[in-house]
């Protein structure tokens, strides 16, 4: 009888202890929702309170520190996001989303090393996920290692085929490393995702402007002119367009436009003397000529040592 009475005892207190376990986890996860639903409303004050009271019931769960560490992040609370997704990562070595969060944080704040040091670890826990690769590509381009950010931003078109940031990135460092025939096939590959994207209108123009197919260039630029009538460059481009389809007198008109936009452009300025120039227009030419040397002495200079440089090369060829 002692011994039943024992044993129903033992088994009525581990029922009690599971049952204390369970509302000890529960109230944790009900807190831990209710952020949640304050996270998805944007009130991240509120979401604070929720994730920190969940925390302190239950220490021990990754996700809540990751949470409210992605809170502090949309807050622009840097340090408390670090400190946040750091303890994410103490629970759980392979959290993927915390290294990348840090990664993030610090390419916010400006502290390169130790974005791509977290964006590595970041891959090693998830090699499948596009995003890290392009914000490698991203550092590599700020540093201006053109060829470190075009290698990143291949890699993340390896996962993600459709990934526009990466595609629309990698034309503009073909077209900094003066690969326009690269640039072109990228800006391509970039405007069938996004056809009336600005940047990917304009670069395209450019490319097509550099590779002397210029009446696609005015064609393309003419839609970018749709979308933004004041980019400089969409005006520019498009006087090299109509000049390369000899119609001089829009050549000077977009390009005259271009100068409205940006008057302290001296490639502006020098190119429009060029067309005064060929106008018959010489004290507007010689005019534009010294508004150049004004704005950048050694951009004359400069500029008819490149195109001797090209007349050569393409004796040459």
């Amino acid at each position: 009888m002692k011994r039943t009475v024992l044993k129903a005892v033992v088994l009525l207190l581990i029922i009690l202890l599971f049952s204390a376990a369970e509302a000890y986890c529960a109230s944790s996860k009900t807190y831990y929702l209710q952020g949640n639903k304050y996270f998805i409303k944007k009130k991240y004050d509120r979401a604070i309170e929720k994730y920190e009271t969940a925390i302190k019931i239950n220490p021990k769960i990754a996700d809540y520190h990751y949470k409210l560490a992605e809170t502090y992040r949309l807050k622009e609370s840097g340090d408390e996001a670090i400190a946040y997704y750091r303890k994410a990562i103490e629970i759980n070595p392979r959290y993927y989303a915390a290294y990348a969060g840090l990664g993030e944080v610090f390419f916010k704040k400006g502290e390169g090393e130790e974005a791509v040091r977290y964006y590595n670890k970041a891959i090693e826990a998830c090699p499948t996920e596009s995003k890290d690769q392009f914000f490698l590509g991203r550092i590599a381009d700020i540093k201006g290692d053109t060829d470190g950010a075009i290698r990143e931003y291949e890699r993340a078109i390896k996962i993600r085929q459709d990934y526009f940031d990466a595609i629309s990135n990698l034309a503009v460092c073909y077209a900094k490393k003066g690969d326009f025939e690269k640039a072109f096939l990228y800006y391509v590959k970039a405007r069938k995702i996004r056809p009336y994207d600005e940047r990917v209108v304009v670069g395209l123009g450019i490319a097509y402007t550099n590779l002397k197919k210029f009446s696609k260039a005015r064609d393309i630029l003419l839609i970018g002119l749709k979308i933004n009538l004041f980019n400089r460059d969409t005006r520019f481009y498009l006087g090299k367009a109509y000049y390369g389809t000899g119609n001089l007198d829009q050549a000077i008109r977009q390009t005259e436009k271009a100068l409205e936009i940006d008057p302290g452009n001296p490639e502006t300025h020098f190119t429009l003397g060029l067309y005064y120039d060929k106008k018959g227009w010489s004290d507007m030419a010689i005019a534009e000529y010294r508004e150049t040397q004004l704005l950048d002495p050694d951009y004359i200079m400069k500029r008819v040592k490149g195109i001797e440089e090209n007349a050569k090369e393409q004796q040459i060829e």
